[in-house]
């Protein structure tokens, strides 16, 4: 099924935004976008964790194709509170990083943060919680969140998650969930042995970031792992595009292609490098995909679905959703339907049934 004019036009925002395309601008008035068209973008922009990064987009056109006064300021009064957040978020994790330098632990920052910088305008790639690895020290870590006030939200096998100074902190153990099956244990073992081998990147003082060839499986990793649960949104597409057009040269592809292939997500992982070349505007080789298929994957995508509030309906929706969604995981990720609940079901049982949360 086509996309139709105002999902390619939001787009063609966020490649713009991102400073992966050409802002998108109207030649004639049948291109113009109506005020309906703009408050239907403005929701999916903010649907999709994507509402600064669209703004950068309009605030590229020319100024007689922006959007009406209301809603271009509204519009910023969202980027600006998100640029605030993201700088409170900031100097939570420098203060985190101090205190753990003091005791000796390195903090390794995962996803949100340390991909921002992959952004043409950092503040504006929504972040949800702050991630951390501390190389084997986690339990250290959970003793100095406790010491420094944080509140205990959550505590399962592969992480912790603290609430500290207005902000979700989510100490990982692993890095992957190891208890869910063979792949994850054997990808974050490869993980671990990156970032011995490559080293880390530093993003301010006391904080790192992984090496290119560590993100570029892990990022997909952890999409996909979303993409067979509930789906993923654009953002994961986007900060996907960012990733490869900042540091294309910097990974080691004969490596991430074979831990693709070992662990059946090359075409998963074709599939998101194709989108982010195809509709997103990055400029990597793209690898070749059946036109079909992509389309279907950016329907995939591109439709959302929201969660339920009541916890029943909220548990048929996550425990329905794989099977509702089956092409996902026979097409893309070629793992049945039995293996998926099987592996949920093992995790589950460690992680004190959180399905039911």
């Amino acid at each position: 099924m086509p996309l139709d004019k105002d999902t390619l036009y939001f787009i063609r925002l966020v490649s713009s935004g991102a400073g992966l395309g050409a802002a998108p601008v109207s030649d004639t008035a049948d291109t113009a976008v109506t005020p309906g068209s703009w408050e239907r973008i403005y929701r999916m922009a903010a649907d999709h964790g994507l509402s600064a990064v669209v703004w950068d987009g309009i605030r590229r056109l020319p100024a007689a194709q922006q959007p009406p006064r209301e809603t271009r300021i509204r519009w910023a009064l969202s980027a600006e509170k998100l640029e605030e957040r993201y700088r409170h978020q900031q100097q939570t994790a420098s203060k985190l990083a101090a205190r753990f330098s003091e005791e000796g632990l390195r903090m390794l920052l995962l996803k949100g943060l340390g991909l921002s910088r992959d952004y043409p305008i950092p503040e504006h790639r929504e972040c949800g919680d702050i991630d951390i690895y501390l190389y084997g020290q986690s339990d250290k870590g959970d003793r100095i969140l406790h010491e420094i006030g944080a509140h205990l939200y959550f505590d399962v096998p592969k992480h912790s998650e603290y609430v500290w100074d207005g902000v979700l902190i989510e100490n990982h153990r692993t890095i992957l969930n190891v208890r869910r099956n063979r792949t994850e244990r054997e990808l974050n073992a490869l993980l671990v042995r990156l970032l011995e081998k490559d080293g880390t990147h530093g993003l301010a003082p006391g904080i790192q970031t992984p090496p290119a060839t560590f993100n570029a499986i892990f990022l997909i990793r952890h999409a996909a792992v979303h993409f067979q649960k509930e789906g993923i949104v654009l953002r994961h597409l986007c900060d996907w595009a960012c990733f490869l057009t900042r540091h294309w040269d910097e990974i080691d592809h004969a490596l991430f292609r074979t831990a693709m292939e070992d662990y059946r997500m090359d075409r998963f992982a074709d599939l998101m490098t194709a989108a982010a070349v195809e509709y997103l505007g990055a400029e990597v080789p793209g690898p070749e995909c059946e036109a079909g298929m992509l389309g279907r994957f950016m329907e995939e995508v591109l439709t959302l679905s929201p969660m339920p509030d009541k916890p029943l309906p909220r548990l048929f929706r996550k425990l329905s959703g794989p099977y509702r969604n089956r092409w996902r995981l026979r097409e893309v990720l070629r793992t049945p339907v039995w293996r998926y609940y099987y592996d949920t079901v093992r995790g589950q049982w460690n992680e004190k049934f959180t399905v039911f949360r």
